[in-house]
């Protein structure tokens, strides 16, 4: 178990006019040995800062840190990265066995024997017949693919799990048993993981904190029960309204909202708003409260507030209402 920390990361991609930055100054803690969920819509930065704190995308700005140490930028991380499609992120000429064997850091079994053991042993933790080693990736569904994928991260030995997506791509009716394969393994082996998503009944499932993304930035960061039972941030209200249970009505502030509030696209990302950058977008923001200007000249830092909420007027914001936050996962009964 390891803490993950990332200090006031930002990731850009071009130069000139061109370049968009696609992570802003970003601060987020993994705590050891807990699962923090990351939500967002798609284009809010979620698997760029995936994909730095593993090394596959370089970082502009700031540091990332494992129990306090940087990063090296080259070499071996104690990090694994488990990815959003299981059909592209094994290699079809491969057997899984083989997959899985190439993960296992050089001497930490011995000889050809110990790691056939060690496959077998990763494929039972991952509830999959050892005997399945064998096979190639193509005679698997994708549930049983990403199984694989897991039992191959954990191959590594890794310090910390990074979790992108990895449900988004499969049958609803195989995303519960792979959440609670995940939740299973966190509690057995006590992983630190960061968990990414955009759906929040699943992240309720399996996170003991939960940080929200919007346009490469957090937004609101806390434990996950306080966030989904009384967000203080506009987005993440929006976000639990548009995954409420049905016959749940939506928050007092978002029926209300004007038309050019409720119609409005996300901002693009190459030229972000000036100041909150969720102004645009926002029910609580400037085009419905005219004396609420400062939301487009200064951007709000989550110090001293309620789940760090990164909201001017958070307080306010928030509705008291009964906004329950969705069920458990896709698939499971209490959904």
């Amino acid at each position: 178990m390891s803490e993950l920390a990332f200090e006031d990361v930002t990731v850009r991609f071009g130069n000139g006019r061109r370049a968009m930055t696609a992570v802003d100054g970003v601060s987020l803690t993994v705590p050891s040995g807990a699962v923090v969920g990351l939500v967002g819509e798609s284009g809010s930065g979620k698997s760029t800062l995936a994909r730095a704190a593993v090394g596959l995308t370089p970082v502009s700005g700031g540091r990332i840190l494992l129990d306090g140490r940087p990063l090296r930028p080259r070499g071996r991380r104690p990090l694994q990265m488990v990815f959003q499609d299981p059909y592209s992120s094994l290699d079809p000429r491969m057997t899984i066995g083989s997959s899985i064997a190439e993960a296992i850091p050089r001497g930490a079994v011995p000889g050809a024997a110990g790691r056939r053991d060690e496959v077998a042993r990763l494929l039972e933790l991952v509830d999959l017949p050892a005997d399945r080693a064998g096979c190639y990736p193509a005679e698997l569904s994708g549930g049983q693919r990403q199984r694989v994928a897991l039992a191959r991260a954990l191959a590594g030995r890794p310090d910390v799990v990074i979790a992108d997506e990895i449900t988004s791509a499969l049958d609803v009716s195989i995303q519960g048993t792979v959440l609670n394969l995940v939740r299973d393994l966190h509690r057995s082996l006590r992983l630190s993981m960061l968990f990414i998503t955009h759906d929040l009944a699943v992240v309720r499932y399996v996170s003991d904190y939960i940080a929200v993304m919007y346009l490469g930035r957090i937004v609101e960061y806390g434990p996950a029960e306080s966030v989904l039972q009384d967000p203080q941030h506009p987005y993440t209200r929006e976000l639990l309204a548009a995954a409420r249970r049905p016959g749940r009505s939506a928050p007092a502030d978002l029926d209300t909202a004007p038309a050019q509030v409720a119609d409005a696209e996300p901002a693009d990302p190459h030229h972000p708003p000036s100041g909150c950058r969720f102004h645009p977008r926002c029910p609580a923001g400037p085009l419905v409260h005219a004396d609420r200007a400062v939301c487009r000249d200064a951007a709000p830092t989550g110090d001293g507030r309620r789940n760090r909420a990164a909201c001017h007027f958070a307080d306010r914001a928030a509705d008291r209402a009964d906004t329950p936050p969705p069920g458990g996962p896709p698939g499971d009964p209490r959904s």
